[in-house]
């Protein structure tokens, strides 16, 4: 069982200014964490109060998940105890990954400013934990995607697969080599992802012009990887998905009949290609078929014609699944012969999703699915301030989906990327929770106008106005928030919602002022601004908004 025991509350050390943020470490790894605590934000000096120290341990019960059943090297124990003054910790670890997730651990209860004592025993359920970027749109800069592998892996994910589709030179342009340039840039994200210890995966996609049965075409694929493998790759994809359904080429309908049998022969000659480079080369591949029950004909063929150790991408029942489910993966393994490793595409929001902004959290995701899959991979959005909001929680599933509790998740999403004013941010951010996940939004603002409506309907205007007024108070907070860092990154990606929130913002004002008010000239403008609304096409709020201003004008013209 997965567990934390801490005293009682009386005995909680609490890092007060004292203590300050800084720490005191010693032992044989005391470069390693002393390098971690300070690119975690905590400084290391000798005479700090907080002390450090760890131990390995590689025995069964710290590098054994009884519940997955899962070899790991990500076990450990914090053990934390207040004695004369100082605070003394001890991390147990299984491997170095172990102790740089205590380090992170320890560093964000530091910046929390509160230490439990007692002892806290943690491991992952899930064995692949992380995120792609796989999205259409444009990519990522290399300073964007270590900047993404440090917070992520600081919260335990440990797997990154670039496959940019607007990369030209993954899908495009495959059979090309990087230039040095681009080349150079990719150097840097592999020793990145070796720094904080993050499985690299290079995904190509040859499948929109690839001749299958092309010696030469595959001897440009074989090059590729090998290029790759030069800088330190060791883990490839190839993605077979987004391309025609049919074979192309009259060598290859001659030679394979079907896609099916084409696409098994070139993935399982690339695997035994780059096991004959090194034979620690992992490899995954994403099929033609992407989704469904998990049982058609293709998905079987391809699962049982490819070599085991093969990971196959999986999106669930859909291409966005709303649920993924721990039947539907056992289903997936009867029938392919493998686990499925989870595509999981949210947050993604590109194609016909171009108009939501994900920045809600993971949902629909089956508690026991770390028992029937490989892991689960998040595909993530071209707007990379904006990913990193959901793909904390989905980070916090990952690690515990027994215990991941959503809200809570959410709410700590915020205040890691928005900071000290995550409360009043959260007032527009949940108006941006609509998803494939996700259909009703805004439950502070459903919350607010019907207790304002049932208040109208009993004729208490006086306190349909007060109970429309704290909620709106609240959001007048939140659009001055907007205007305030206006600019900056994160407000800048969300500025085509953001435009919309404010005239949001400006109605529910005008509808206050309007229960109350006997200014005719106050409905003319609400009737103006919620035009200007509904013609925005970002997603936003919901029906309910809508219903209750019409509700209000309608009032007034009765009055009237």
């Amino acid at each position: 069982m997965k567990f934390s025991v801490c005293q009682s509350e009386k005995n909680l050390c609490k890092v007060t200014a004292l203590y300050s943020c800084s720490v005191s470490v010693s032992g044989d790894s005391k470069g390693f964490i002393e390098k971690h605590f300070i690119s975690n934000g905590i400084e290391c000096s000798d005479s700090a109060v907080i002390k450090v120290s760890a131990i390995f341990d590689d025995s069964r019960q710290m590098t054994y998940v009884e519940e997955s059943r899962n070899l790991t090297d990500e076990k450990y124990i914090i053990n934390t105890v207040e004695s004369d003054g100082y605070v003394n910790i001890v991390i147990t670890y299984s491997g170095k990954r172990a102790l740089y997730y205590a380090v992170c651990d320890i560093a964000r209860r530091i910046k929390n400013k509160v230490l439990e004592a007692g002892e806290t025993v943690d491991y992952p359920l899930f064995a692949t934990r992380g995120y792609i970027e796989g999205f259409y749109g444009t990519p990522w800069n290399f300073l964007q995607r270590v900047e993404m592998l440090k917070l992520m892996t600081a919260h335990r994910m440990n797997t990154y697969f670039y496959a940019p589709k607007d990369d030209i030179y993954h899908r495009e342009r495959w059979s090309e080599l990087y230039p040095e340039k681009e080349l150079c840039g990719l150097r840097t994200l592999v020793e990145a992802a070796e720094e904080y210890f993050a499985d690299f995966w290079f995904c190509i996609a040859p499948g929109l012009d690839m001749c299958y049965s092309d010696e030469e075409q595959f001897e440009k694929l074989v090059c590729k990887c090998k290029q790759l493998y030069g800088i330190g790759v060791r883990k490839f994809g190839l993605l077979l998905d987004d391309i025609p359904e049919q074979l192309t080429f009259d060598a290859d309908k001659q030679r394979f009949s079907e896609a099916v049998n084409a696409h098994a022969f070139v993935t399982n000659k690339l695997y035994d290609a780059l096991k004959a480079i090194d034979g620690k080369i992992e490899m995954a591949m994403c099929p033609l078929q992407y989704h469904g029950r998990g049982d058609e004909y293709y998905i079987s063929r391809i699962g049982r014609s490819i070599e085991p150790s093969i990971k196959i991408f999986w999106t669930g029942h859909n291409i966005c699944s709303q649920e993924l489910t721990a039947p539907e993966a056992a289903r997936f393994i009867e029938h392919t012969y493998h686990k499925p490793l989870y595509w999981d595409n949210f947050p993604v929001n590109d194609a016909e999703m171009f108009n939501e902004m994900h920045i809600g959290y993971i949902m629909g995701r089956d508690p026991e699915l770390y028992r029937y899959s490989s892991g689960l991979i998040s595909n993530c959005m071209e707007f990379f301030e904006c990913s990193k909001i959901p793909l904390l929680t989905v980070a916090d599933y990952l690690w515990n989906p027994v215990c991941y509790d959503c809200d809570k998740s959410w709410k700590y999403a915020l205040k890691t990327v928005v900071g000290e004013d995550w409360e009043a941010f959260s007032y527009f951010a949940e108006h941006l929770t609509v998803s494939c996940l996700k259909s009703d939004v805004s439950p502070m603002m459903v919350g607010a106008v019907v207790s304002a409506r049932t208040h109208i309907m009993t004729g208490n205007l006086l306190q349909a106005a007060v109970t429309l007024g704290e909620y709106v108070d609240k959001v007048e907070e939140c659009c001055e928030l907007i205007k305030k860092h206006k600019g900056e990154k994160l407000y800048t990606e969300l500025e085509r919602w953001s435009d919309k929130f404010l005239i949001f913002g400006e109605i529910m004002s005008l509808c206050r002022e309007l229960i109350t008010s006997d200014d005719t000239s106050v409905k003319d403008t609400i009737e103006e601004k919620l035009y200007q609304f509904i013609r925005l096409p970002e997603t936003m709020t919901d029906f309910c908004f809508r219903e209750t201003v019409e509700y209000l004008l309608s009032l007034t013209k009765e009055v009237q």
